[in-house]
């Protein structure tokens, strides 16, 4: 019966070690990520000119408006991550 008792501590210590590390290295992950596409946007914004046609959508814009689709996500992850370490601290 001992066995089977350090053997059940193990497994559990080294999944829950396992979960932290993945759950820390994804966090870290989407945080490079969001960093990236915030300075791809700024420079992509960064080259949009100021025209009189606003029918007229250059590469630089396009390249903007789309960086939003996978910007706005990450920045839920990001606070997500803020809250979390927070709580971590406080409690």
């Amino acid at each position: 019966m001992m066995i089977a008792t350090v053997t059940t501590t193990t497994t559990t210590t080294v999944t829950t070690a396992a979960s932290t590390t993945l759950a820390a290295g994804l966090g870290l992950l989407a945080t490079l990520v969001l960093i990236a596409l915030l300075v791809s946007k700024e420079l992509a914004g960064a080259g949009v000119e100021s025209s009189g046609s606003a029918r007229t959508v250059t590469l630089s814009q396009a390249i903007d408006r789309v960086l939003n689709v996978a910007i706005v996500p990450l920045l839920f992850v990001f606070g997500a991550i803020v809250i979390v370490k927070v709580l971590e601290v406080l409690l």
